[in-house]
């Protein structure tokens, strides 16, 4: 069994291409999801958060996402120190479900797969382009934030240009036609890949 990482820079659109790939029967994993569930549920991770940014960090006890994210996006220690806390602890969930699953192959979203310095541990990178306006405009609307904010989110993240060099695959996001299509014969691909 094969394990592919998809990554993207923010608003490219890798939940919607992961999507894409479960529809074709594909185990998939999305190391966002797993983060979240961590910082909300698991008692170790909240306890750490917690000590590093202050009870604020959970609001009648959910996580106080628009605050964390105001703290962690213009700091990068506190960015870093944050993900040492709930990188492990999304990392161990997917060990965990990797070994349970049973297909030619895996696809793991992980957005800061090569800001991790984590692209040894895949059989691929599959990597999720889109145009930046269209990125902006998409988070945006998505997080009910302004461009500013955005912007530096982005800062913390490599650019398209610095990861298309070292990605084993592209997948250029434009509409959602064009994308499935690319999605489809990639899955062809790596199903061969897989035998």
């Amino acid at each position: 069994m094969k394990h592919y990482a998809l990554t993207g820079g923010i608003g490219s659109g890798k939940s919607t291409v992961l999507s894409l790939f479960k529809e074709m029967g594909v185990p998939t994993f999305s190391a966002d999801d797993s983060a979240k569930h961590a910082m909300q549920h698991n008692p170790d991770v909240r306890k750490k958060i917690t000590a590093l940014f202050g009870d604020v960090a959970f609001k009648d006890g959910k996580l106080n996402r628009a605050f964390l994210a105001e703290q962690v996006f213009k700091d990068k220690a506190k960015l870093e120190a944050l993900n040492a806390v709930v990188h492990p602890a999304a990392n161990s969930a997917y060990t965990q479900w990797q070994e349970a699953q049973n297909a030619p192959y895996t696809m793991y979203e992980f957005p800061i797969v090569f800001e991790l310095n984590a692209q040894d541990r895949f059989d691929g990178i599959i990597l999720v382009t889109a145009n930046e306006k269209e990125r902006i405009k998409r988070v945006e609307v998505r997080d009910q934030v302004g461009e500013d904010a955005v912007r530096a989110r982005m800062q913390n993240q490599w650019t398209d240009e610095q990861k298309i060099p070292v990605a084993d695959f592209v997948i250029e996001n434009i509409d959602l036609s064009s994308t499935a299509a690319q999605v489809k014969a990639l899955h062809q691909r790596l199903l061969k890949l897989s035998n």
